[in-house]
């Protein structure tokens, strides 16, 4: 979870946008984080852990949902050559400089029932 005063900070330093205001509403925000974010092994792993939770807390009655602006950030910030502003705020938040975060995420109640997405039977995927 992101302390409420690192996430001000790091919504402080965006542009003004939903993405903020949306953070600070979450009551729950989580991190993945791996030893390497371009390790391919690293990065299925890190998907794994993320479907079953979501998985687990929608089966409980909780909706979660990515949000992932911050570490897409880090490889923009990469990309254009900037200093590495959001990996070094979420750096803060890990405390350990071993772990890289790869996924940002968060849950809570929801307000609203969300309708269910269209499925296939089983009949028409197994060959």
């Amino acid at each position: 979870m992101m302390p409420l005063w690192l996430l001000k900070r790091v919504a402080s330093r965006s542009e003004a946008n939903g993405y903020s205001d949306l953070m600070l509403t979450a009551p729950l925000i989580g991190i993945i984080a791996v030893h390497d974010r371009y390790d391919r092994e690293h990065c299925l792993r890190a998907g794994r852990i993320w479907h079953r939770a979501h998985l687990l807390t929608t089966a409980r009655g909780l909706a979660g949902r990515p949000c992932n602006e911050s570490v897409e950030m880090i490889d923009h910030e990469k990309a254009l050559g900037k200093p590495a502003l959001r990996a070094s705020l979420l750096g803060e938040v890990l405390h350990d400089a071993t772990w890289q975060p790869t996924f940002v995420f968060y849950m809570g109640y929801p307000k609203w029932t969300a309708h269910a997405s269209p499925r296939r039977s089983i009949e028409s995927v197994i060959l």
